[in-house]
């Protein structure tokens, strides 16, 4: 299965205190099970946001995905 995210926002005045890397690590743990979870973030500057919590960018474009094949073995 496929897990496909936008992206993650939070309110101007809450950022730096954490939530985005919350929400995306609460987001891996829900679907752990799902063979692929792909992020799309709003810009492409963000995309090192998205590669410390393990994201890479595909070949063909800005969308970041997590494979949790390992999990399947």
């Amino acid at each position: 299965m496929l897990a496909y995210i936008h992206y993650v926002l939070v309110d101007p005045a809450y950022k730096g205190q954490g939530i985005a890397g919350h929400m995306i690590e609460r987001i891996k743990e829900k679907y752990k099970d799902y063979l692929y979870i792909e992020w799309m973030p709003e810009e492409s500057k963000n995309a090192s946001f998205y590669e410390r919590f393990g994201f890479e960018v595909m070949d063909d474009g800005i969308a970041m995905q997590r494979c949790n094949f390992a999990n399947k073995r």
